[in-house]
């Protein structure tokens, strides 16, 4: 079962990190050609690059040869002393789970002091939907991920007064309008299963500036005229390096994010023409990439037909079975089961014979089943006047000591 998990996981995460590095270029030109809601919206393509990579191929239906049984002989199952041992893939799958928890653990823990350090919360006296915190440093921000709320500072009023308070209240309801916590909150979830991935944890700090950057437009749209006192405010705000893993900031983590939403107050404003026809180009662009990886996945294994009766040309006689018989077996008058599993070839003949299980007593009646399978022949199977092959045969063989 961990093998299957493990290669879906390594696809997932090599479609990601193509695409990831794809919008990491692409962001900045977006941005500036078809606005800061392209580039944020461009994002898009990176988790459905990810996810379409684990739909599998649709496979052409081909018939199967018959897997069939020679007896119907039951017989005790030996395991092989290699399946006794830990498989390399259940060693990397529980490395891969360990580490998940870990990753959780550590933004819960995150989260968990973030929220301490914000102390109680209050609702503020002219506007209930907003909370208070207890301390100058917190906020304002969108908290939280299934329930968000608004969160500011304890010295908000003072420190933001007018239209400068209007316009982070504003820039806080479109990050609520446009559930930008909710998508965080996915964001942090696949930081955890893709740990090992650095490109991962690049992008979700980019897709956060890209964030703010978008909502910074949506409020500059609706008061035009604010743009100077919109960057005072930003350049009047708290910075702090503390931020909730689940949650959407207005002040920056560091100066570099700052700088890059201040040069795009300065940015023309583009008509709206442009911007509807950007956010079509780039889910285009998202489709296509999606298209591209699914149409790159491996087609799912065919399994064989099961035909129930099955027409064999030739089957092994007692000759066969006293000729093949263990020697030290016969010696012993001892008797023993075999079940081997071939594959059919195009003439009807059996290759690639492997052991399933054979009887635990110290006789070679798996060898000996081995070397019967040449015997046997079975009726090709046609379909349209051509041979088909590649099923499985199942052939419980029954031992009986010689006279």
């Amino acid at each position: 079962m961990s093998g299957p998990i493990l290669e879906a996981l390594i696809r997932a995460n090599l479609a990601l990190a193509l695409a990831i590095v794809a919008v990491m270029l692409l962001r900045r030109p977006v941005r500036r050609r078809f606005g800061p809601l392209a580039a944020y919206v461009l994002w898009l393509a990176a988790p459905l690059c990810a996810l379409v990579s684990l739909v599998p191929v649709h496979a052409p239906t081909t018939v199967m040869a018959p897997a069939v049984e020679f007896a119907a002989t039951a017989a005790r199952t030996v395991a092989p002393a290699a399946a006794k041992a830990p498989a390399l893939a259940t060693i990397v799958f529980i490395l891969w789970e360990i580490g998940v928890a870990l990753a959780f653990a550590l933004f819960a823990i995150r989260q968990a002091r973030f929220v301490r350090a914000v102390g109680r919360l209050t609702p503020l006296d002219d506007n209930r939907a907003v909370l208070r915190g207890e301390h100058v440093d917190a906020g304002p921000l969108v908290l939280g991920w299934l329930r968000p709320r608004i969160v500011v500072p304890a010295d908000f009023a003072d420190r933001f007064e007018g239209e400068a308070r209007a316009l982070v209240l504003a820039h806080e309801d479109v990050h609520l309008r446009r559930g930008d916590a909710t998508i965080n909150g996915l964001v942090v979830a696949l930081q955890c299963l893709c740990w090992f991935n650095p490109l991962v944890h690049l992008a979700a700090k980019a897709l956060r500036v890209d964030q703010e950057i978008a909502c910074d437009a949506a409020v500059i749209e609706r008061h035009p005229h604010a743009r100077r006192l919109y960057a005072e405010t930003l350049l009047s705000t708290v910075l702090t390096v503390n931020t909730a893993p689940l949650g959407c900031h207005w002040p920056a983590a560091g100066p570099p994010p700052l700088k890059e939403r201040l040069t795009m107050l300065n940015a023309a404003s583009l008509t709206p023409l442009r911007r509807k026809a950007g956010l079509a180009l780039v889910v285009l662009v998202a489709s296509a990439a999606a298209g591209a990886v699914w149409a790159a996945n491996p087609a799912p294994a065919l399994e064989p037909a099961v035909i129930t009766r099955p027409d064999w040309a030739q089957k092994p006689t007692a000759d066969d079975l006293a000729r093949f018989y263990p020697a030290d077996a016969a010696a012993a008058k001892a008797g023993g089961r075999a079940t081997i599993s071939c594959t059919v070839a195009v003439a009807g003949n059996l290759e690639n014979c492997r052991v399933l299980r054979q009887s635990e007593e110290p006789y070679a009646f798996g060898e000996a089943a081995i070397q019967l399978s040449q015997i046997f022949r079975m009726q090709p199977q046609t379909l349209d006047g051509k041979p088909t092959a590649g099923g499985k045969v199942t052939i419980p063989i029954l031992f009986s000591v010689p006279k």
